[in-house]
């Protein structure tokens, strides 16, 4: 089941394109199952039971690019053995690739992937069963592959064939599961190990099986899964379930020596530079993960490697063996370390990690989490419950979905529940292979009347499980995702929870809340329907990123967490998949709204039907589009190119298949325009992108119609110039509501006028006038405000005429603010600066935002007229159309419950640097003593200098520490503002 963790469309014909939302965290989800240095030593590629290929840069420790095939439901698509040519330039890949269960074969194809494109060059169609093991021959030409079926199949290269290979040879291993292969001697032997039936070895240029000596005879009777090559190819070592490791000569099967026995399963083996063997931790690890480094010849211990706090089952070596990589333990990881001393060298892995302990607060709405190891001294323990230091109030009627916080309470958190009443619950070791916990007993009244016994076909192991329904129920997680629920008194099977690809590692239920909450090791938490066991949200944690997402894509997230999941478009098993991530589809899936609702309603189901009917046939067709894809670099030839500029190159969108409607470009969170108009030559788009002194961001966004966005970013290091560049021009906006004339009892049964969004907007303007104008060749100003409030305060309404022209003053009603806010924004160029400041009401209606202009008004006492209102959107798209360098300063979050996630999301992809003055769930404070909105009086005093950090001046970084302090401080914590300044350089913002 792993890889796969929704499915979002309807059955169809097995060939035909269908999506799957898939998590990408960076690195592996679950288990890796093969490891392979390419011949130069540069790169990594590994392959998982995630579904995906990586090729690891290593040494700068992240993915250059992901491989991926067909993405199928259960086993269908798991990757076991890969192969990298030995030109480097072929990427074969064997696994379970069917629909079936054994029962529709064939699964066994091998998939040959172009190592610099990703894409699927052939398919090489013979074996019926899952390929398990790849081996390329030393010169190329040959191709080994073995499997579910015990025969080893040779393919040998041919230009002649339309794949570029041909079946050369059938070799049969007397076997049902044939787990490693390898060519040893130069390529002339073929070894082979196998789960059911021993070892192998051929003689590849004859064709014909080696006899081995009696030593090898009890291996027939213990699962072989580990096999590796000395470094000039005379030996091969093997290891076994049993903990013994043995060393055979390649040219007659003789035995060598054997290794001293562990007592672990022994998971995978390497040869390293002076002969070296490495020996891995496959099972029963405990708290000594390790991997053994002996002596070869001697079978002297050299030393452990302790870097994985889990099983590995993949391994490899460098060319020349200098260096060994290992891949396993609980995230998932690859460690590439040096076999001579032990130094790890880097480390491969995602940005999550395994969910081990969950809890649930039914009464107020909380869940929380914690990632530690309950007993990292034993196998597993899942009456051991893990500790909890996360927490998530999930969002009601009356609260909106807040982001996650540190637990700081211990809180009354229901847990698994293994005993409720007469009812309890015991896991036990059993099954074929004696596994830890593959027995469940269910006793009643201290007597087991029941147990159920795991294997393949319901989760391995009961790695997870709680009493339900008063103890009549009950359910179990295993250690591949299953997730069932029995009866307690029966032991039968009375439902299904479908989602998890990795083991469950804990769950809490409340009956009452009729909420299920699950823990897995696939890095996620899941929210279910206790009773009808539907999937209502999933949840993805890695501080500072997160997202929770329905299973019809729908989500909310922190501003780079919509990157961690996306849609893998499957376009045939004969083709890659492509995959979209969801923040290329925002505009369509990005619904925090939508995300509470299904919360609330406990059904996703039932929250798109109510907020979007209709809308999954759209989505479908929608992803059936591609999106426009291209890459960027920096250009070879810079010689022609203005002082203060680069040139950048984009290229492959025409080659993609779909037409670009525009390229929006930000250099440094600079916005530097829209390119649409520009020059271009063939399938090739040069642009000049100004850049300042030192490092530049270069972040290029490709629209299509479609609505899809696909960003690419560079990095390019300028140099000072001789010449002084000119300063660019402030342009400031402000926006200021005190009058609500049609909202005399709109407001709690109350008028909706405010005291001090006009101060606020026109302090706010003298302030920046006063400390940031001097930075800037000039400034030029939109006031918004209600006249009647300004004249009220004869002097503030002159400081104000001082900066800004009474005549060009106006009431910021919604035909004005839509007009005037627009056309100002669109005026300034790339080496300016635009803020815009805006206080009064905000509202949310449905998914949408609004600020509500000075002639605001509603249809009647449930209903607004939206006409009357200004559309955030609307504003939004403004700013983000404005050159140069972008700032929101926002007070509108008065009225309660007016929360505008939209905003962060929209402003934050875009690099607007966003001060807003409450968080979710939070209402903005005015307090009388201070004349002011508190978020403004922190801004004021932060830019007239109390911010100060440096002898600059005030700074961006400095005014937003400043602002989150003081707004805490002042409200007692009542208020918790939003800012959001990733990306952005720490610009001065205020004379010292």
């Amino acid at each position: 089941m792993a890889g796969v963790l929704v499915t979002a469309s309807a059955t169809r014909a097995e060939d035909a394109p269908d999506f799957r939302l898939d998590l990408d965290t960076g690195g592996h989800t679950a288990r890796i199952a093969d490891l392979a240095f390419t011949p130069d030593g540069e790169d990594i590629v590994s392959a998982s039971d995630d579904k995906t290929i990586r090729i690891w840069d290593w040494q700068s420790g992240v993915t250059l690019r992901t491989i991926r095939g067909y993405l199928g439901n259960g086993n269908d698509g798991k990757i076991f053995a890969i192969a990298v040519s030995t030109d480097g330039r072929t990427i074969a890949a064997g696994g379970y690739f069917g629909a079936g269960l054994g029962d529709k074969p064939p699964y066994g194809d091998i998939r040959l992937f172009d190592f610099a494109t990703g894409k699927m060059k052939a398919v090489l169609k013979a074996a019926d069963y899952a390929t398990y093991a790849l081996a390329f021959s030393p010169d190329g030409k040959t191709l080994a592959a073995g499997g579910g079926d015990g025969m080893v199949y040779l393919w040998r290269l041919d230009d002649k064939s339309a794949t570029g290979w041909t079946l050369d040879k059938k070799l049969d291993a007397d076997s049902w599961h044939i787990d490693k292969l390898a060519f040893a001697a130069a390529g002339t032997r073929l070894a082979a190990t196998t789960t059911d039936n021993g070892i192998r070895l051929w003689d590849v240029t004859k064709g014909e099986e080696i006899a081995l000596p009696a030593e090898a005879e009890p291996l027939r009777d213990i699962s072989v899964l580990a096999l590796a090559i000395s470094q000039d190819g005379s030996l091969f070592a093997t290891g076994g379930k049993d903990g013994q490791v043995q060393l055979w000569h390649a040219a007659d099967g003789t035995l060598a020596r054997a290794m001293p026995k562990q007592d672990f399963l022994i998971g995978s083996l390497t040869f390293a530079k002076g002969s070296r063997l490495v020996a891995s931790c496959g099972y029963r690890c405990a708290d000594k993960h390790r991997s053994i480094v002996w002596n070869a010849d001697s079978g002297e211990k050299l030393l452990d490697y302790s870097g994985h706090d889990g099983t590995v089952y993949a391994s490899a070596a460098n060319a020349d063996g200098s260096l060994i990589a290992t891949a396993g333990g609980t995230r998932n990881a690859i460690q590439v370390w040096d076999p001579a001393n032990g130094k790890r060298k880097a480390l491969l892995q995602g940005v999550g990690q395994p969910v081990t302990a969950i809890g649930i607060d039914a009464a107020n709405g909380i869940i929380a989490w914690g990632n530690a190891n309950p007993c990292p001294e034993r196998v597993a323990c899942p009456e051991q419950l893990g500790a909890l230091d996360k927490r998530l109030e999930l969002p009601t009627t009356e609260r909106f979905f807040d982001g996650p916080q540190p637990l700081t309470e211990p809180g009354s958190f229901a847990r698994a529940a293994l005993t409720d009443g007469e009812w309890s619950l015991h896991a036990t070791a059993g099954g074929k292979d004696t596994l830890e916990n593959a027995v469940l007993e269910i006793a009643n009244g201290g007597k087991v009347v029941r147990s159920i016994e795991n294997d393949a076909t319901n989760g391995f192991a009961h790695s997870a499980f709680t009493l339900i329904d008063k103890g009549l129920g009950l359910i179990t997680g295993g250690n591949d995702g299953t997730l069932l629920e029995y009866k307690a008194a029966t032991a039968r099977i009375s439902g299904e929870f479908t989602g998890h690809t990795g083991e469950i590692n804990a769950m809490a239920a409340s009956d009452k809340a009729g909420l299920l909450v699950t823990a897995s090791a696939d890095q996620t938490l899941r929210l279910w329907n206790l009773k009808t066991h539907e999937l209502i949200v999933s949840m993805f944690f890695a501080d500072p990123q997160w997202i929770a997402w329905m299973p019809q894509g729908y989500y909310y997230s922190s501003d780079e967490g919509d990157k961690l999941i996306g849609w893998q478009v499957n376009q045939g098993r004969d083709h890659e998949g492509r995959f979209i991530r969801a923040g290329q589809l925002k505009k369509y899936l990005w619904s925090p709204e939508m995300v509470r609702r299904a919360i609330i309603l406990r059904s996703a189901r039932q929250a798109v039907k109510e907020m979007r009917p209709g809308v999954d046939n759209e989505l479908q067709k929608l992803l059936q589009r591609k999106p426009p894809e291209f890459g960027i670099h920096l250009a070879d030839d810079q010689s022609k190119v203005r002082d203060g500029y680069v040139a950048v190159e984009i290229t492959g969108a025409k080659e993609a298949g779909t037409d670009v409607a525009g390229f929006s470009i930000l250099s440094n969170s600079r916005n530097v325009g829209d390119i649409a108009t520009r020059s271009a030559d063939g399938n090739k788009t040069t642009v000049e992108v100004p850049v300042e002194d030192g490092q530049n961001i270069i972040r290029i966004t490709g629209t299509n119609e479609y609505g899809y966005l696909t960003e690419r970013s560079v990095t390019a290091l300028a140099r000072k110039t001789e010449k002084t560049e000119a300063k660019g021009k402030l342009y400031v906006a402000v926006i200021g509501v005190d009058k609500y004339p049609f909202l005399t009892d709109a407001c709690s049964g109350h008028a909706c006028d405010l005291r001090y969004p006009v101060d606020d907007a026109t302090e706010f303007l003298k302030v920046v006038a006063q400390k940031s104008a001097p930075l800037f060749s000039s400034m030029e100003t939109l006031v918004l405000v209600n006249r009647e409030a300004l004249d009220e305060s004869p002097d503030k309404a002159q400081q104000t005429y001082t900066v800004a022209s009474a005549d060009n003053i106006m009431e910021p009603d919604s035909h004005t603010i839509d007009d005037q806010l627009a056309d100002f924004l669109d005026r300034p160029g790339e080496h300016d600066t635009t803020i815009v400041f805006v206080a009064g009401h905000g509202i949310n209606i449905d998914e949408d935002y609004y600020f509500i202009p000075t002639d605001g008004r509603k249809q009647d006492a449930d209903r607004w007229k939206r006409s009357s209102l200004v559309d955030w959107a609307d504003i939004q798209k403004s700013v983000e159309r404005a050159k140069g360098m972008r700032f929101m300063l926002l007070d509108t979050c008065h009225a309660a419950n007016a929360f505008n996630p939209r905003l962060e999301k929209d402003a934050q992809d875009a690099r607007i640097v966003v001060f807003s003055a409450t968080a979710a769930n939070n209402t903005a404070a005015e307090l009388p003593e201070l004349g002011h909105g508190v978020f403004t009086y922190s801004i004021l005093e932060g830019l007239r200098g109390k911010a100060k950090t440096s002898d600059s001046g005030v700074t961006l970084f400095g005014l937003a520490d400043f602002i989150s302090h003081e707004v805490v401080r002042l409200t007692a914590s009542k208020q918790k503002p939003f800012y959001y300044v990733g990306g952005v350089e720490n610009i001065v913002l205020a004379e010292p």
